[in-house]
C-alpha cells in the first residue's frame, strides 16, 4: 500500500513539472513581445536625428560665394599719335567707371612711347577692349590671363568666420571675468588674446576686400607705340639753333675754366714757384763757391 502511494506521489510531481514547463514555454514568446511593442514608438528616432541638421539656423551656414576671377589683358598697339591716343584712353576709362592705375610716357627721339595700366569694371571690359583696339593702326601683341582665386577666398572667409566666433566667445568670457572680479592677470590674458584675434580678422578682411576689388575690376596693360609714318625723318631732327647754343655753352664753360686756372696760377702757383726758384738759386750759388775753392796740396 505504501509503495502504491509513493508511486502516485511521483506521478503527481511529474505532471506538475511538465505543466510548469509548458507555461514557461507559452510565456517565453510573450515576454519579448512587450518590449518590442514598447520600443515601436521609438523607431522614428533615427529619422529625427537625420532631420536635426535641417533645423540648423541659416545664420551659421556660410553663404554661397560666386567665383572670384581676376582678369588681366595686355595689348601692344601702334597708333598714329601716341599722346592723343593716351588722352582718349583716359577719357574712355573715366566714362566706363574705371580709373588709370599708372601712366608712363618716355620720349625716344621726337616721339613719346606710353605704357599705361587701367582698371575697368568687369561687366564693361569688352566695351573698353573694343574701343582701345579701334585706336590702333596695328596690334602687335594681345594676351588675356584669368586667375581663379575662389578657393583662396573661401579659405579666408572660413577662417574669418571661425575667428569671429572665437572673438564673440572671448568677449563673453571677458565680460564674465570682470563681473566675477577675477584677477587682473587672468583678465589681461583674455584681453590680449582678444586683441590678437581682432588683428587677424582685420588682416583677413583686408585680403578679402582686395580679392573683391580685383574680381570687380579687370586690368588692362597698354603699350602705345608710334607707327613708322609718325616717326620724323632724319632731316627733321637737325636743329642748327640747338647746335649753336650747345657750342656757345661749351665755349663759355672753357673760358670759365681758363679764367679759374689763371686765378689759381696767380694765387697759388706763382708764390710757390718764386719760393722754389729762390731755393734753387741759393743752392746753385753755394755749389759754385764750393767748386771754385782751391784744393790744398798734400805735404
Amino acid at each position: 500500500m505504501r509503495q502504491f502511494q509513493v508511486v502516485a506521489l511521483g506521478i503527481a510531481f511529474l505532471l506538475l513539472g511538465s505543466c510548469k514547463k509548458e507555461e514557461a514555454v507559452e510565456e517565453a514568446p510573450i515576454s519579448p513581445s512587450a518590449p518590442a511593442r514598447e520600443a515601436a514608438p521609438q523607431a522614428p528616432q533615427p529619422a529625427q536625428a537625420k532631420a536635426a541638421p535641417a533645423a540648423t539656423p541659416a545664420a551659421n551656414r556660410a553663404p554661397a560665394i560666386p567665383r572670384k576671377l581676376v582678369r588681366t589683358f595686355s595689348l601692344q598697339l601702334e597708333v598714329r599719335d601716341t599722346e592723343q591716343a593716351a588722352k582718349r584712353v583716359q577719357a574712355l576709362v573715366s566714362r566706363l567707371g574705371g580709373y588709370v592705375a599708372s601712366a608712363n610716357g618716355q620720349r625716344q627721339g621726337e616721339v613719346l612711347y606710353y605704357s599705361m595700366t587701367v582698371r575697368v569694371p568687369v561687366e564693361r571690359v569688352e566695351e573698353a577692349l573694343a574701343a582701345v583696339r579701334a585706336l590702333a593702326v596695328r596690334i602687335n601683341h594681345e594676351q588675356q590671363q584669368v586667375e581663379d582665386v575662389t578657393d583662396q577666398y573661401i579659405d579666408l572667409d572660413a577662417r574669418m568666420r571661425t575667428l569671429v566666433s572665437t572673438e564673440t566667445e572671448l568677449r563673453a568670457l571677458l565680460a564674465e571675468s570682470r563681473q566675477r572680479g577675477r584677477k587682473v592677470g587672468e583678465i589681461m590674458e583674455v584681453y590680449r588674446e582678444l586683441v590678437d584675434i581682432r588683428s587677424q580678422i582685420e588682416q583677413i578682411q583686408t585680403q578679402l576686400n582686395s580679392y573683391d576689388k580685383l574680381a570687380a575690376l579687370s586690368t588692362i596693360n597698354l603699350e602705345l607705340q608710334p607707327t613708322e609714318a609718325a616717326k620724323p625723318v632724319a632731316g627733321e631732327e637737325w636743329r642748327p639753333g640747338d647746335t649753336a647754343r650747345s657750342s656757345t655753352r661749351t665755349l663759355v664753360a672753357f673760358l670759365h675754366w681758363l679764367l679759374d686756372f689763371a686765378i689759381f696760377a696767380v694765387i697759388v702757383l706763382l708764390p710757390v714757384g718764386l719760393v722754389i726758384g729762390v731755393v734753387v738759386w741759393g743752392l746753385r750759388k753755394i755749389w759754385r763757391r764750393v767748386r771754385r775753392k782751391p784744393i790744398s796740396p798734400a805735404i
